[in-house]
């Protein structure tokens, strides 16, 4: 795996990249960008970036904000925002068409990518993607409210906590660890700009964006506890689905051998 910088419109973008044995193939297959979720870095996408990187070109990058990526001066990581990031990725490696996967607030990165830039994005692969916040009902808007409100406390750190143990119900103890280390290591200020970019992302307008297009192609991989009335595949029920069982919300360190058999599917013919 090789690892490399990527200028960007906030400042560098840190990306860890592999490649398939030199091959005299005819046509090759479309490379994958791989976009973590909140509070991690690209380094979570490692066994499936080897495993992808067996037949295709492989990517992943530091949203930024996290690993070695520049953090935003204004404290912006709505996902509409980090699609610049995505297409600098894209244009300094010279790709004009890929398959994406994004992870929880990185599936909400991809998916504005791809309905920003739909003629770039063959396949979207969203892993156990966030609902759409913009569409719960008022019991939940309230919760929201409340956490925002947390999130400006002296003990915020404590409410956070609380959201990834949730989310990390069926996960295994060594993501548990791995998580919340990761977690611990996360100023406040990225934190709330991804927290804040989640809750006002209209996901299902984008992703009915990016379906409208010719071409298009997207599936969610969900842990079991993905079933909230706001939930994509719920609002949305044409986006189809895989669920792995016995995962938390971070599957792909939960079951990598499952979720790659899912990569390779979605993958087939792209």
């Amino acid at each position: 795996m090789r690892s490399t910088n990527i200028k960007g419109p906030i400042g560098t973008i840190h990306i860890i990249e592999a490649s398939p044995p030199v091959t005299a193939a005819e046509s090759e297959p479309l490379p994958v960008v791989f976009v973590h979720g909140m509070a991690v870095s690209a380094s979570i996408w490692e066994a499936q970036l080897a495993h992808v990187a067996r037949t295709r070109r492989a990517i992943a990058l530091d949203v930024r904000g996290h690993g070695d990526s520049a953090p935003p001066e204004d404290g912006n990581y709505a996902p509409a925002s980090c699609v610049a990031d995505v297409l600098a990725v894209l244009d300094g490696l010279g790709l004009d068409r890929v398959a994406i996967v994004g992870h929880s607030f990185g599936a909400f990165i991809a998916l504005a990518t791809a309905a920003t830039a739909p003629h770039r994005i063959a396949q979207l692969m969203l892993a156990d993607p966030p609902g759409d916040f913009t569409k719960v009902p008022a019991d939940v808007y309230e919760l929201i409210v409340s956490f925002q409100r947390a999130l400006e406390m002296e003990d915020w750190r404590a409410a956070v906590e609380t959201s990834f143990n949730e989310a990390l119900t069926g996960s295994t103890a060594q993501t548990r660890d791995r998580i919340l280390a990761c977690l611990a290591a996360t100023p406040r200020d990225c934190l709330r700009g991804m927290y804040r970019g989640m809750f006002a992302f209209e996901a299902v307008d984008a992703l009915d964006r990016y379906l409208a297009a010719p071409g298009t192609r997207a599936h969610a991989i969900i842990a079991p506890s993905n079933t909230f009335p706001f939930s994509l595949h719920i609002l949305r029920p044409t986006l189809t689905t895989t669920t792995i069982p016995d995962t938390g919300h971070w599957l792909m360190l939960d079951a990598p051998e499952a979720f790659a058999r899912e990569l390779d599917i979605c993958l087939e013919g792209v």
